[in-house]
């Protein structure tokens, strides 16, 4: 089977960060090609030549650079950014994120946040069967992996009600009330991997 090769950028000024990321992922068995743009401006010439899936940075880097970050998914929707956490960084950098981990978590669980990423950036055919909105798979996600609403709300700088809103709606769409159902719903429309479901039960 052939799978779709990922094209990851890590964009993060710590050589001791980059060198462990770099190490982490080409030790893995994920099928992917890493480069190294140094700003979002090198990032955006390598855009112009080359698809990118993936970019890794520092939330840092984002800081007022709200316009240029909203323009390249503009330009590339298919594009995540996935963040590294140095537990610095205000809300409002974050909420540019499409995920995050900190320099704590294991190879795995960084690996398995990536290929979830990676996913987002291949066409959602089964995601979208249900029509269920992004943020609806935002909160779906969040869910199946044992959230509380109030947490769902904090990661997804949203209002509580919001979040039951969502819920509502995800329910209404695809007929499904459990947490063990809406698990089993998640993985065979490849919104989440096994996987990640094997993290939240240690």
């Amino acid at each position: 089977m052939n799978r779709h090769r990922l094209h990851i950028a890590i964009m993060v000024h710590s050589p001791i960060i980059y060198e462990g990321l770099h190490a982490v992922i080409s030790q893995s068995e994920m099928d992917c090609i890493i480069c190294k743009p140094n700003s979002l401006d090198d990032l955006e010439n390598v855009l112009h030549s080359q698809k990118v899936d993936i970019l890794i940075t520092n939330p840092l880097l984002l800081v007022n650079r709200e316009k240029e970050v909203k323009r390249i998914r503009k330009n590339y929707p298919d594009f995540s950014i996935v963040g590294v956490n140095l537990g610095i960084v205000d809300n409002h950098s974050l909420s540019l994120l499409d995920s995050s981990f900190t320099i704590f978590d294991t190879a795995e669980q960084v690996l398995s946040k990536l290929q979830k990423a990676g996913n987002n950036s291949e066409p959602k055919v089964t995601a979208n069967d249900d029509n269920l909105t992004e943020r609806e798979l935002d909160v779906l996600t969040k869910l199946v992996h044992g959230f509380s609403n109030k947490e769902i709300a904090d990661s997804l700088n949203i209002s509580i009600h919001t979040v039951v809103t969502h819920r509502k709606n995800i329910t209404a769409k695809t007929g499904i009330r459990s947490q063990s159902g809406l698990t089993i719903y998640a993985i065979t429309k490849r919104i989440i991997s096994i996987e990640d479901v094997d993290l939240q039960n240690h």
